[in-house]
């Protein structure tokens, strides 16, 4: 009998959606689980396909924090703008919540990029939009603004810069009604 674990289930979803390595490093091991519900009730389970429509509104983030102490990022992307074949303007950053406490109450966080639902382009195919959960080094980190522009956000010198480790990941497909 072979036994799969949640860890393996992450790994075998990541790999499959082509997330892992490119995005997410291979052998990740997250050490929480990121449970993301839209209002309309649609739940991100890794890589399941939400309408835009359904998830244009932000959703409601929990997770168990792996270290009560300490801080969180969580940033959204979607590599694939404009299109999985041609993303040249990815990852276009969605969204970027900082200093989100242990209690993962997102009221008491920072917002440096508000959310933004996923709007993909008519004929451009499947998009992945990546949630990306980090441990921050310390309490009450300070970020630099972020560009206006959303488009080419290049996250891992965020990533890199501000000394964030990874803790979890969760992903969901969308696609333009029009495809």
């Amino acid at each position: 009998m072979v036994l799969i674990t949640a860890d393996m289930n992450i790994a075998n979803a990541l790999k499959k959606a082509e997330i892992s390595p490119n995005i997410v490093p291979e052998g990740f091991s997250p050490s929480t689980l990121l449970s993301i519900k839209y209002p309309k009730g649609e739940d991100v389970a890794l890589g399941n396909f939400i309408k835009p429509s359904d998830s244009a509104e932000t959703p409601n983030i929990s997770f168990v924090a792996p270290d009560s102490d300490a801080q969180y990022t969580l940033l959204l992307i979607d590599p694939d703008a404009p299109s999985k074949q041609d993303p040249k303007w990815g990852p276009y950053r969605h969204w970027v919540v900082v200093n989100i406490p242990g209690s993962a109450d997102f009221m008491a966080a920072n917002q440096l990029t508000s959310y933004m639902g996923p709007a993909p382009p008519p004929k451009t195919g499947d998009h992945r939009y990546i949630f990306l959960l980090y441990k921050q080094p310390s309490t009450n980190s300070n970020f630099n603004a972020l560009s206006q522009d959303a488009s080419c956000f290049d996250y891992k010198s965020f990533v890199q810069q501000n000394g964030l480790e990874l803790v979890s990941v969760n992903f969901f497909v969308s696609r333009n009604d029009d495809n």
